[in-house]
This record gives structure tokens, sequence and C-alpha cells, in this order.
């Protein structure tokens, strides 16, 4: 049984080890900003529609222009303003709610999802030339680290 003083230094050893993990994530986060910077200026989206999407993307069910109006703290025709241009573009579709046929369900279309991606995944891509210039044991290590992170997110996992 661990006595308080080996429990209060792993304690001291996690806290270390979780400011350092995230300073090196804050590294990580400022290196991809240059990559993250094209698909953003590429966009033709404000930051409200880009907001609308990313709501959409994370609903299995899409959203109302009421429920997107609460979400974003704006009036409803501004919402349907949003909603107009976004469809214009496109990216989300009106459809009638299966169970109210009075609601109009907005979802997000495969090119409005593809945006978010797009966007997203220019944040968070690893770029490979770096991770092949480590050992393998680094390898091994940082890629049990990140199915452990994953696992704890609840993504699920191949092999």
């Amino acid at each position: 049984m661990a006595t308080a003083n080996e429990r209060q230094g792993s304690g001291d050893e996690r806290r270390a080890l979780l400011d350092r993990l995230a300073a090196m994530q804050d590294a990580l986060d400022t290196t991809a900003l240059p990559s993250m910077l094209e698909p953003l200026m590429s966009m033709d989206l404000t930051i409200q529609q880009l907001k609308v999407l990313m709501i959409l993307v994370t609903s299995d069910e899409g959203g109302t222009g009421a429920g997107l109006a609460r979400a974003l703290g704006i009036s409803l025709a501004s919402v349907s303003g949003l909603i107009d241009r976004l469809e214009g573009h496109g990216m989300v579709e009106r459809v009638e709610d299966e169970r109210d046929h009075r609601v109009r369900r907005v979802l997000v279309t495969p090119l409005g999802r593809q945006t978010v991606h797009r966007l997203v995944s220019a944040q968070s891509q690893m770029s490979r030339e770096p991770l092949e210039k480590l050992e393998l044991d680094d390898l091994r290590a940082l890629e049990q680290g990140m199915r452990a992170v994953l696992r704890v997110m609840g993504v699920p996992l191949e092999g």
C-alpha cells in the first residue's frame, strides 16, 4: 500500500507530466496555425456561418432555426439569413421533420461536413515527417499514449 508521501510524489509527478504535455500540445497547435490559415482564408463563409456548420456537424438530427438561434444567442431572423446563405453554398438543407411536420430541420450536407472537416483537420494533422525521424521505441510510446487518450474520449479504435 502506498504511503502518503508516495501518493503525494506521484501526484506531483502527474501534475508535472500534465503540465509538460499541455505545453507540448500548445507548441504543436502553434506550429499548425499556418496550415490552418489557408483553408480558413479560402472559405467564403462568415464566423457565424461556421458556427452554424459546427453545431450541425456535431448533431445527428441536425437542428432547428429556433435551436440554432438559442445556441448562438441571436434572433431567429438572423439565423434564417445564415441558413439561407449556407443553403445557397450547398452546405445545409432544410427538410421536414418526420415526427412533427410543422418543424423544418436543418441538416448539414456532405459539402458542409467536408468544409468543417477540412478546417478542423488542418489544425489537428500531425505531419508524418517528424514522426518518421522518431526511434521505434518512441513511436510505440506515442501510439500507446494516443490510444489511451482516444480510449478515455470514447473513440473506437481498430486493432
